[in-house]
């Protein structure tokens, strides 16, 4: 009996000991985790999508970051039509989805992006805003001063009278024309703000007025004004405030405003920056209240 019972508890154990090497020996979900885990650095990129009001609107990505080259592809991914859930509702993607990005190339501040042939689909009534999409979303980026796009390998220039060879902030985006003298024409992009559901955006648009001022007079005028065009869009700028004095100095634009600029937020000091880098060539913009510097915004340059 003692034997039998001595036999049986030896069984037992090798088996215990049979299921514990078995299970130690299987990789545990940890490490599984642990081994497909990687960090991803990203960057933010701001691409101009439609509206419910149809105006090309500033909307704020993250992006995995990466070459000019990546970026640009993401950017391009971004305004492609497709079921990308970061977009936000309501609003809309520009190129088709059947079009295809063949080939980016970087040369000397210009971009030139070659698509397939499927690009002379869009409807030629939308092509203009189409064009302003992606040479908006892509001048944004440092380095960048110009967009040439082709279609198998020739420029649409040529196909579209009223788009230039190589596109800069020069060809205007969501542009609207206050002109009442045709022997005095300024062209001045201003952004205001844009409220959909509960989240605020910044909407550039392009005037063409009759007035000979220096923009950035033009610019604070506009956006300190009770009276805007457009119904959706606001601005933060107190109706008081004041352009004291405003310099270019080492490709820096420093604007002074008297002390209404504390009423506002960093939205509306955005509204003011954003608007500068569209009208001047600068690397910098510094927002002072009566000599006191306040913000201050550089655009960093891409490697």
């Amino acid at each position: 009996m003692l034997k039998k019972k001595a036999l049986r508890k030896i069984v037992i154990t090798t088996f215990v000991l049979f299921i514990v090497l078995t299970i130690c020996m299987i990789p545990s979900n940890k490490d599984e985790i642990k081994k497909e885990y990687r960090y991803i650095d990203t960057k933010d990129v701001s691409v101009y999508l439609l509206n419910p009001n149809d105006q090309l609107t500033k909307v704020d990505f993250k992006v995995e970051d990466g070459s000019i080259k990546d970026i640009v592809k993401e950017i391009i991914n971004k305004l492609t039509i497709s079921n990308d859930a970061s977009i936000p509702d309501k609003f809309k993607q520009l190129i088709p989805k059947n079009i295809k990005l063949i080939d980016i190339v970087l040369d000397e501040g210009i971009l030139c992006l070659d698509f397939a042939k499927d690009f002379y689909n869009i409807k030629k009534e939308d092509i203009e805003k189409v064009v302003e999409a992606i040479s908006y979303s892509l001048l944004d980026l440092p380095n960048i001063n110009g967009i040439s796009i082709y279609v198998d390998k020739e420029n649409i220039s040529s196909y579209y009278s009223n788009i230039p060879e190589v596109i800069t902030k020069e060809f205007g985006i969501n542009k609207r024309f206050y002109i009442n003298d045709l022997s005095l024409v300024s062209k001045v992009v201003v952004y205001y703000l844009d409220n959909e559901d509960d989240n605020y955006f910044y909407v550039p648009i392009t005037k063409y007025v009759s007035d000979d001022r220096d923009k950035i007079k033009i610019i604070i005028d506009e956006l300190s004004s009770n009276y805007i065009y457009e119904s959706n869009l606001i601005s933060l700028l107190d109706k008081n405030i004041k352009l004291l004095n405003y310099e270019i100095v080492n490709d820096t634009m420093i604007i002074d405003f008297n002390n209404c600029i504390y009423l506002g937020d960093d939205r509306m000091l955005e509204e003011v920056i954003y608007s500068v880098f569209a009208n001047y060539e600068v690397n910098g913009v510094i927002i002072q209240s009566n000599g006191e510097e306040i913000a201050k915004k550089t655009i960093k340059v891409i490697e």
